[in-house]
């Protein structure tokens, strides 16, 4: 459709008072259900990659100093940057778990989850049977901490500094 808008007002004042039919549709919302499940390990042909023998480590003796000095060797082995182009896929994809293996690893309270994941000690629901209570209370703590954090981080940034808060007290105190 087009329309031919002339300079006289009384053409433009025409056009306007045209009442063409609107259909108002309400809007459809359509709610499909999402999963967030992973299929698979990416890197891992198969669940059963174990940190300590990726990084060469006996479960039972392995202290920080060993985990951090089997890593740095096997970074240094592994490293996408050092080794040669046909290799570089697969030591990317080794580069990657071995960097999973020593976060996991050198948090004391993820080793330990990790170590009971590895005795095969969780039931149906995913939540370990023989986790230490400290352990799943200090890491809600954690969690909660953080979140404090971001909120008064985000409320401090609304309001301002505390000088400026104390200086507007100020402003409004001498009125």
């Amino acid at each position: 459709m087009a329309f031919l808008l002339s300079s006289s007002q009384t053409s433009v004042n025409s056009l306007l008072s045209l009442s063409l039919p609107i259909k108002q549709q309400r809007p459809r919302v359509l709610v499909n259900s999402v999963s967030c499940r992973a299929t698979k390990v990416i890197g891992s042909e198969n669940n059963s990659t174990n940190f300590y023998e990726l990084l060469s480590l006996s479960p039972n003796n392995a202290n920080i100093n060993e985990i951090k000095k089997a890593y740095r060797s096997k970074a240094l082995r592994y490293h996408p940057d050092v080794c040669p182009p046909p290799m570089k896929e697969e030591s990317t994809i080794m580069f990657v778990q071995l960097n999973a293996a020593y976060k996991t690893l050198s948090d004391p309270m993820l080793r330990k989850e990790y170590d009971c994941e590895l005795l095969g000690l969780r039931n149906n629901y995913g939540s370990t049977l023989k986790m230490d209570v400290d352990v799943a209370r200090t890491r809600w703590q954690e969690q909660i901490n953080g979140l404090k954090r971001r909120s008064n981080r985000r409320t401090a940034q609304k309001e301002g500094s505390r000088g400026s808060r104390i200086r507007a007290q100020n402003m409004r105190n001498k009125d």
